[in-house]
């Protein structure tokens, strides 16, 4: 049995992309089928003979992507039906301040509860801080509330801030769900 899995994401600076990649490959390891999709280069998404979606997207400025948004509304009652994840990643969800974790996850929640999609699995994932990539006043911003955060503030170079031990435990916790005798075969080898 081969189990079809696609990753879709929207990633401003790539670091959503570079979560969905770790996921991905996380999952293929445990014997999982993998395609990954940018949302932004995907007009429309043929479902039929996917067996699990998870869904990623950055936040910036309090907002998922619009390509993130798309895809959920226009694949809403396939998101609702079979299994399904959505990981949101940002700043915030990386920050040791327990005030903005909490604002990653309302901000994750209220986009969740305006979709209509209720996914089986759903967390937040420190991003980056791509200072090095940002427009002069983007970087002035960001340094300033990673200031008020406690967050690095050196701007000649990025900063990453994804757990990555909680990004493979995600992806494990996907693989259990959507395909848990498959996946207890390929990570416990007898």
């Amino acid at each position: 049995m081969t189990c079809q899995i696609l990753i879709v994401y929207g990633s401003a600076y790539g670091q959503t992309a570079k979560i969905a990649t770790r996921i991905g490959d996380t999952l293929a390891a445990g014997g999982l089928h993998v395609a990954l999709l940018n949302a932004d280069s995907a007009r429309s998404v043929d479902l039929t003979d996917i067996d699990g979606v998870i869904v990623g997207s950055s936040v910036i400025t309090g907002r998922h992507h619009k390509s993130i948004k798309r895809f959920v509304t226009s694949n809403l009652e396939t998101l609702n039906r079979i299994p399904s994840a959505f990981f949101s990643v940002s700043g915030s969800a990386g920050s040791a301040d327990a005030v903005s974790q909490l604002r990653a996850r309302t901000v994750m929640e209220q986009f969740l509860k305006a979709s209509g999609w209720t996914p089986d699995l759903m967390t937040t994932i420190g991003g980056a801080l791509a200072y090095t990539q940002y427009s002069p006043l983007i970087r002035w911003v960001m340094k300033r509330i990673a200031r008020s955060e406690g967050g690095p503030t050196d701007t000649t170079r990025d900063h990453e801030m994804t757990d990555w031990a909680h990004v493979d435990d995600f992806a494990q916790q996907f693989a259990r769900l959507v395909a848990p005798v498959l996946f207890a075969q390929t990570a416990h080898p007898s």
